[in-house]
Formats: structure tokens, sequence, C-alpha cells
């Protein structure tokens, strides 16, 4: 798309996109392209799109409106002009004049190929040569989007080495084949730009430059001569041991043929632009980094958002739970949902992956918890339709480890099943060790439609306690050795409890974990939630 870059006379720049409709330019504000500028007139000039391309036109300025450098009431743009207003500089990017696709032809056999120079060679230039790199240089390795670069670095090979045809082609990364975001064609030739199959892979291969006059010694490759090819240069794009790419240009009309010095010129050009390439890559890396930040900071509010605002904390009832971040999203997930009868619903679960797809499945799997616990009143009822629902609306690689627990506090009842997940820690101190509730445990919910599940029922204690769920980030967080915590070292800190009330179960598994892990970084979500009865 064409647009304009405006910049300013405090050195501020600013880009206005380009369509069919004619834009005003000025200090007004109700200008389609508003310039606070003094040196600006309110209404200063006038761009019209023509089937011709963009055309300036001044609206009679103070100051007047030169295009570079000459003062034009009225003026066809081209690709790269600089149009001044006043003290502003406005540049102007179009569409390449022509462009087309690059076909690369095999060679007839036995023919002799054109010649090579090393890349060990290093180019050879003079001083006015030199001087115009240097000049070059920041309009080469500006950072800014890769075809934003690669467009103008090609209108540059046009303008000062006289491509009449020209392309670059940039390798994948990690693959051998080439893409080819930029073709011209400055005749307006539409179609196929072929290039010698043997001419590109010396250069991509091995690196080396190719220079071609019709008339030299050296026979030129078929395909050359078949499509009139007067003069061609071909130079490939390096850092270090690497080939990033080639560019290409030939002439076909032009009597003038390119020397050995205008193919070294190429290559001081290529290395400008290799360093624009790689300041490209590092931005897009930079700017993915900084979407992959935004997606994290979007499904750990997901996360949090989900977990209960308010915890129970009636009828000598009691709740405490820890969610602590890790270095990434995950999909853990605990409810308490109040049942008819004084009963209580502990929901834990872990949903696989991480990121915003297992926060968004989290969400969906507690909107369908929260929908159901008002229609059933067994843990295995529960997870059975759960299953069914995460099964139906999610692909097969995802799924979700659950614990139900029904508890009735007043029945000291413990109803429970399990989704393949941990099973949860009974604690009643007084010297007690801690006890896993442990029954049947079936499939994760989510792996196969029609599984099953049983529900295990243990009376709880006459006295005081606590049941205590966790999820993974618990027993796999990983200490500076990479060794495991363990679900035997939970249980033995859990063991040295005194006071069996979930605050202190919560705070023992933190400081035990934390303890353990000494300054290793934790890569999970450290969960637990603990249910005390008096």
């Amino acid at each position: 798309m064409a647009e304009l870059i405006v910049t300013l006379s405090n050195g501020r720049t600013q880009r206005h996109p380009l369509g069919p409709l004619p834009l005003i330019i000025g200090r007004e504000r109700s200008c389609d392209v508003f310039i606070n500028d003094p040196s600006t007139s309110r209404r200063h000039a006038r761009l019209v799109p023509t089937p011709q391309g963009y055309r300036i036109e001044d609206l009679g300025s103070k100051n007047g409106t030169l295009v570079n450098g000459q003062a034009c009431p009225a003026a066809c743009l081209k690709d790269g002009d600089q149009i001044l207003l006043g003290s502003v500089v406005v540049t102007f990017h179009g569409a390449a004049p022509s462009s087309g696709s690059v076909v690369i032809e095999d060679d007839a056999a036995g023919t002799r190929e054109a010649r090579y120079v090393s890349r060990r060679r290093e180019p050879v230039l003079p001083q006015r040569r030199l001087q115009m790199i240097y000049e070059l240089s920041e309009r080469l390795t500006t950072l800014r989007e890769r075809a934003r670069l690669l467009e103008d670095a090609l209108s540059i090979c046009c303008e000062v080495l006289g491509f009449e045809r020209g392309a670059i082609g940039i390798r994948r990364p990690g693959e051998r084949r080439l893409d080819w975001p930029v073709v011209r064609h400055l005749h307006g030739a539409e179609g196929e730009l072929k290039i010698s199959r043997s001419i590109l892979n010396r250069a991509l291969e091995d690196g080396e430059r190719v220079l071609f006059i019709e008339g030299a010694h050296s026979d030129p490759t078929v395909s050359i001569v078949q499509q009139g090819i007067r003069s061609a240069m071909c130079v490939p794009l390096l850092h270090e041991d690497q080939v990033l790419g080639v560019i290409y240009g030939d002439r076909l009309s032009s009597v003038e043929a390119y020397e050995p010095e205008d193919m070294d010129f190429l290559a001081g050009i290529a290395r400008q632009i290799t360093i624009g390439l790689l300041n490209t890559y590092l931005w897009e890396e930079q700017q993915q980094m900084v979407r992959l930040q935004q997606e994290l900071q979007l499904a750990r509010r997901i996360q949090c958002g989900l977990f209960p605002r308010q915890l129970p904390a009636h009828g000598g009832v009691q709740v405490e739970a820890l969610n602590e971040p890790g270095n990434r999203v995950s999909g853990d997930y605990y409810d308490v949902i109040e049942a008819p009868e004084g009963r209580l619903w502990l929901l834990m679960a872990d949903v696989s992956g991480e990121g915003v797809a297992a926060a968004l499945l989290m969400a969906n799997l507690q909107a369908t918890v929260r929908l159901l616990t008002a229609r059933c009143a067994d843990p295995a009822e529960l997870l059975a339709a759960c299953n069914r629902h995460v099964f139906a609306n999610t692909e097969p690689a995802k799924f979700a480890t659950c614990l139900a627990v029904l508890l009735d506090p007043v029945g000291r009842c413990i109803r429970l099943a399990s989704a393949g997940h941990y099973a949860p820690v009974l604690l009643t101190g007084a010297g007690q060790p801690p006890r896993e509730l442990t029954g049947e445990s079936s499939l994760p919910l989510g792996v196969v439609e029609a599984e099953s599940f049983t529900t295990t029922v243990a009376e709880a204690p006459t006295g005081p306690f606590t049941i205590l769920c966790y999820t993974d980030g618990v027993i796999e967080a990983r200490n500076l050795q990479d060794e495991p915590f363990g679900k035997e070292r939970l249980l033995d800190a859990l063991s040295q409890l005194d006071d069996s009330r979930p605050r202190e179960a919560v705070r023992v598994v933190r400081e035990a974990v934390g303890r353990f892990t000494a300054g290793a970084p934790h890569s999970d979500d450290l969960t637990v939630l603990a249910v005390g009865v008096t």
C-alpha cells in the first residue's frame, strides 16, 4: 500500500496510508493529513490519485511545495520522492512500478556458465562509490518492516545501477528454498522473470558473485541468451557463513554493460541490505515477544478472573487457597461451591497445555462445572457430565485432570471422584500423619467420551480436619539440580503440622516448596486448596 511518511521539524514522524480518495494536507485540523507545524499553510497541498499514480498539487500555500528540491505547483510522484511543505519533509512511498514472478530455469547440458567471483575476494571500489554506499547505509539499515526494506533496496539498485529488471530472493528460515517478495520490471513488462538455475545455485550454495556481459570471452548460459539479456549480475546476501538470499538485476535494452566495479558496488549494497535484514529479523522477534507477553497477560487475567472471589467461611468451615503464578500461564483451576443442606463442592483441575488456549479451556470447564453442580448430587455423575462436554467441545489433544469432592461437614461424610487427578490429602493434626484419600481414578476429562467414573465414600474424623487438594505445580516444582519436589516431600512437610487449620496447611506447603526450589524458576503455577472443618 502507498503511504506518506511525514517528518516534522522536531524530528518526529507520522505515517499516513493512501487510498483511492484525494487527501488535503495542511495545518488545519479538518485536513485529511494534519500537520501541526507553523511553516505549513492551513490548507497547503492536495494529493490526488490518478491512473498514472499519485499527483501532488499546491493549494496556494505561503511557502510553496517542493518536490525533490524543485518548486512544483503540481507533479506526479514516484516512489521515494521527497516533498517539502515549509520545513516539513514528506516522503512518498508507492507500489512498485510493475511486478511479476520469478521462474528458475534449467540450463541446457554442456553449456558453459557466466563468470563467477569467490566470496573470499573482497569488493574493490573507488572512493566515490564507497562514499555512495556510506550515504545509502542509513537508508538501508533503518529499522522497519522487511517488505519496505526490500522495496527500497531494489529501488536503490534500479536508481544507481540501472536495473531494468530485478528481484530480491530471501531464504526461509531453516529451508533451502527462496521467496521472491520483490520483483521489478521498470519498462512495465508484466509476467515472469527467468533466472538461470546455475547462476542462482552458485550464488546460494557457494556465496559467489556473478557478472554476465554479452560478448564476453566466456559463454553465457543458454537461458540468458534466449531472454536477450545484454548484461546481468547476481550477488548473495551474506551473513558470516550463511547466505540469506540474493539480489539479481539485468539489462535488456541498454547498450552499456555492467563492469566488474558495478558487481563489487552491488556487493557493497548487499552488505548494507543484509544488516537491514538482520535488524528486521531482530525487530520481528521483539514484536513476537511483545505479542507473546500480551497473550500471556491476557491468559493470566482469564485464569485469575475465574477463581472464586469470596471463599466460604461459616458454619464451622474454613477455606484457604493459593495460586502462585509460575513463569508461564497454566490451566490450573480450583473452586468452592456451596450446595444444598450445608454441603460444599470442592473442585481442583489442571488443563493440559499452557497459554491462552489452556486458559480458555479452563474458563469453559469452570462454566460447565458451575452449571452442573446445581443439578448433580454425586461426584462421579458430575465428572461424567463434564467429560462429555469437554470431549464434544475440544480437539483430541486437549484434556483436563479433575478432582471433585462433595463435603458434608454436618454428616461428616466425604464423597470424591477423580479424573486422573492427584488424590486429596486428609489432615487431622494432633500428631496424626497425613492420609491420602485414594479411590478409583479414571482417565482425564475429554479423552474417552464414554469414560466411567466412580465415587469413593470416606468417613470424616469426628474432630477437626482439613482436606488439601493441589495440582502438579506442587510436586513437579524443581530445584537447581532439576529434581522434582515429589509427593513424599509434600506428605513429609504436612506431617510436621501440629495445627490442621487450612491456613497453616497452605503456608507449610508454600514454604516447603520455596525452600526446596531455592531460587530455581517456577515454570508452573503453585495451586493449593485447603478446606477445614472444625
